[in-house]
């Protein structure tokens, strides 16, 4: 049974990464054993190159442990403090054993950065204990926008948009928002989100976990996802396994992929964590 060390300076416990993480270390229990620190390890799994210590990462591969890097995005220097996240790419993909992209756009687009001869595509998956159908109880007219950070690509203008014109082809169309939203429309709920109809938006805060997240997909029924370059994500993923419907997927990034890669049966995290296993094979 490997032994795997999983650095994580960050404090945060929202996003698609720590989404992934969880899903990774559920997937894989009782396959290998994680462990706290890197001399006790065999690999040394970056699951994100925001969240390591360099200097740890360096003394690790320098003394012969195997690493293996997971890239998800370019991160942006806007929303990294460090403000080196190309430079992170490159330095430590190209000293990695293996490297794993999440979606073929992924590798094409952040893969630019990086000369390895080991590169792997593993696709994200969802857990089927939590999400799933069972008890859905939508009511054909709910659509759903999810967001957690003010990143602009998520692109939030547009989401509201694109329900604007369902609610003028359905006036029984009603949005619910999760999340974070601009400070201005939660001040002044007169406003109305700017919606020039007469929408019905109802406005829900952050889902601090993934029970809370798929017992509120299973009321929706549509997910208004027009978010931009994004690698594979959960968000998408969760929804289609709660029965949801994707509108909108913008066509720049790896949603297209995951919505192909997906039609027929919503790859779980244990087919996830047994690829990750047969990689952890190959590379020791």
């Amino acid at each position: 049974m490997y032994k795997i060390y999983v650095p994580n300076i960050s404090n945060t416990n929202l996003g698609g990464g720590f989404r992934f993480l969880q899903n990774f270390c559920k997937g894989l229990e009782g396959k290998v054993e994680f462990v706290n620190t890197w001399q006790e390890c065999d690999i040394v799994f970056v699951f994100s190159i925001t969240t390591i210590d360099k200097n740890e990462i360096h003394e690790a591969v320098n003394s012969g442990k195997k690493l293996l890097i997971r890239i998800d995005n370019i991160p942006r220097k806007s929303r990294n403090k460090r403000q080196s996240p190309a430079e992170r790419l490159t330095e430590f993909g190209n000293k990695a054993s293996a490297v794993v992209y999440q979606s073929q756009w992924c590798k094409d687009y952040a893969g630019f950065f990086i000369t390895n001869d080991n590169e792997h595509i593993i696709n994200n998956g969802v857990d089927p204990d939590i999400f799933n159908t069972r008890g859905k109880n939508s009511d054909g007219n709910t659509y759903l926008y999810i967001n957690f950070n003010d990143n602009p690509n998520k692109r939030f203008d547009e989401a509201l948009y694109w329900f604007d014109m369902e609610w003028r082809r359905n006036k029984e169309a009603k949005l619910i928002i999760a999340g974070n939203a601009p400070r201005i429309y939660l001040e002044h709920p007169e406003y109305n989100w700017d919606l020039p109809t007469n929408g019905k938006v109802e406005f829900v805060d952050v889902q601090h976990t993934p029970e809370q997240v798929s017992d509120l997909m299973r009321k929706c029924d549509y997910l208004l996802f027009p978010s931009f370059a994004e690698a594979y994500s959960n968000t998408a993923l969760e929804a289609l396994a709660c029965g949801m419907e994707i509108l909108y997927p913008n066509h720049i990034g790896g949603t297209l992929e995951l919505l192909n890669n997906n039609k027929d049966k919503v790859k779980t995290i244990q087919e996830m964590a047994d690829e990750y296993l047969n990689l952890f094979n190959k590379i020791m």
